[in-house]
């Protein structure tokens, strides 16, 4: 049972999402299919392969993830039996999760498609950075994938919510990214609670759940490895920003503990951020 003070935290929150009419996207069906499926004491691979290809997009998706270094173990998979195979049946779950929440919190439009490819490049990053840090860290690529996929996922809900989200947080300007403040002040809400809350509703696991709610700040708490993911997720959004030639203000003052809980030397920080994206570079190809 949840400490009472989590309790009242959470109907305050309910109640301020009731209240601002922001809708969460409902647990996706083919979601639902995989835990039914999972539940099954006469559980098979197959009949989880056969469920996933009932999805192209997913399963496209699927694919190719699988040809990055962090997954990629030699032959290509060909069909959703090996993708299985290849990552593990809670690996690959976990990365349906993560690709799922596009198709559910999705719209249309040039900002739209601009809020998850960010989103998709950095999942991408942080998995190839997990895997590297695995020994380290022990947060695991697929873990990463789906916490960058969900950490701004509020994002794009808030749009479809208020009109003029976009343009009080000034983000036709790609210098500017959300500024959780303001859209408190603005809207009496924030990205990462309602990212917090789709991961809740969704079911996904408790790490994943408190990394989207927390990833602006370093808390104390490593329950799960927590400040890992968040290192993680925070360090591929550096290399995203430097990739696009954008300014990371907030890296100046979160690096040092950043990198500390990753285990990586300023000093060598340059050469592992070169390592990373002649990764990233390849399986983008």
């Amino acid at each position: 049972m949840l400490p009472a003070a989590i309790d009242d935290e959470d109907s305050s929150v309910t109640s301020v999402l009731e209240s601002t009419a922001v809708l969460l996207p409902p647990k996706p069906r083919l979601l639902q299919e995989i835990e039914h499926l999972m539940r099954n004491p006469e559980f098979e691979v197959a009949h989880l392969a056969e469920c996933i290809s009932r999805d192209p997009g997913v399963l496209a998706a699927l694919f190719k993830l699988c040809r990055s270094p962090a997954y990629s173990r030699g032959r290509a998979p060909t069909n959703a039996e090996q993708v299985l195979m290849l990552v593990g049946l809670n690996q690959a779950i976990n990365l349906v999760r993560g690709i799922s929440i596009r198709q559910a919190a999705n719209g249309h439009g040039p900002q739209m498609e601009r809020v998850w490819q960010r989103c998709e490049t950095i999942a991408a990053i942080a998995s190839q950075i997990a895997d590297e840090r695995v020994a380290v860290c022990n947060v695991f690529p697929d873990q990463a994938y789906l916490a960058a996929m969900f950490h701004d996922c509020g994002v794009p809900l808030l749009m479809q919510r208020f009109p003029d989200y976009w343009a009080t947080l000034n983000l036709d300007d790609e210098c500017c990214w959300v500024d959780a403040g303001l859209e408190n002040v603005r809207y009496k809400l924030d990205h990462a609670t309602v990212g917090y809350w789709v991961a809740r509703n969704w079911g996904l696991p408790e790490l994943i759940v408190q990394s989207i709610r927390f990833h602006h700040e370093m808390p104390d708490d490593d329950t799960y490895g927590l400040r890992s993911t968040i290192g993680i997720v925070a360090l591929a959004t550096h290399i995203y920003l430097l990739n696009k030639g954008l300014p990371d203000p907030i890296w100046t003052l979160r690096s040092g503990e950043i990198l500390e809980e990753l285990g990586i030397h300023a000093s060598a920080l340059d050469e592992y951020i070169d390592d990373i994206n002649e990764q990233h570079a390849g399986f983008a190809v």
